[in-house]
């Protein structure tokens, strides 16, 4: 590792799990990737020191409640890049609504109100 980030390939491979599981309905099972962890939350708070080094070094930990999986813990860089996606993707349907000749709340409320003096 350099700096603490993740290097080139286990950075790719982190993504290409990430991916696979939120593009497919299958969850990824453990064994046939060696990176994915699923324990119960109440577990999880005896092993978050070793459950950090683990997202450190590039494996996904689903925090489980009841057998249902309510959380995960995976690197910084992979959630950064979800946000910045999720940003830019907002960013453009808000540009997309302003080109498209929709109205402000404001216009469209005093329009209203014309129509019924």
């Amino acid at each position: 590792m350099l700096s603490g980030r993740l290097q080139p390939l286990s950075y790719l491979s982190s993504l290409l799990k990430l991916y696979t599981y939120v593009m497919t309905a299958n969850p990824i099972e453990s064994a046939s990737t060696g990176g994915v962890r699923e324990l119960p939350a109440t577990e999880a708070r005896n092993q978050l020191s070793e459950l950090l080094d683990a997202v450190r070094d590039g494996e996904f930990v689903y925090l489980t409640r009841r057998g249902r999986r309510v959380a995960a813990l995976l690197p910084a860089d992979i959630a950064e890049n979800y946000e910045t996606i999720e940003d830019e993707y907002w960013v453009r349907r808000a540009a997309e609504a302003e080109d498209s000749g929709r109205v402000s709340w404001e216009q469209g409320v005093a329009e209203l109100e014309s129509r019924q003096a």
